[in-house]
């Protein structure tokens, strides 16, 4: 009986250690919105998510911005760049849809006033991830580079 008493011990212990560090992982800050769920794409650079613990009215099903890429456009009329436009918005559902852990870092308003950030899974940057695959470049505001996508 008294080890069936320990072993219960131990395992609500070791629950409650792991949930208090799962909370104090998931706490938000001022710059980052921690735990957030992937919802859906609309691109590869526009992106919406659910944050807990954030009232519904801002925090579910969010449209962030990612911060400093721009990506291919779905709406065009270059065959080329749509193509590219509809890799970066795959990349971005496969990878995100599949990751353990999502946080949102360096939020900010961007011009147009949307929110923009660095999102981050499993300890990788998106934005990362798509400029390696060439889908897509750094863009800080002002006027848009003309890229050529079937050159990429």
């Amino acid at each position: 009986m008294a080890y069936r008493v320990i072993l219960f011990i131990v395992i609500l212990f070791s629950y409650g250690c792991s949930t208090y560090l799962q909370n104090k992982r998931c706490n938000h800050t001022d710059q980052s919105f921690r735990c957030v769920v992937y919802v859906s794409n609309y691109d590869g650079d526009t992106i919406k998510f659910n944050i807990p613990n954030v009232h519904s009215l801002i925090g579910k099903n969010i449209s962030i911005r990612l911060n400093g890429v721009d990506t291919p456009e779905l709406r065009t009329k270059d065959n080329c760049e749509r193509k590219k436009a509809l890799l970066a918005k795959a990349l971005v559902e496969k990878e995100l849809t599949n990751a353990s852990v999502i946080n949102l870092h360096n939020i900010k308003r961007g011009k147009y006033f949307r929110v923009l950030a660095d999102i981050e899974y499993d300890s990788k940057s998106i934005k990362d991830e798509l400029i390696r695959k060439k889908l897509a470049y750094i863009y800080n505001g002002g006027t848009k580079k003309n890229i050529n996508w079937c050159e990429k």
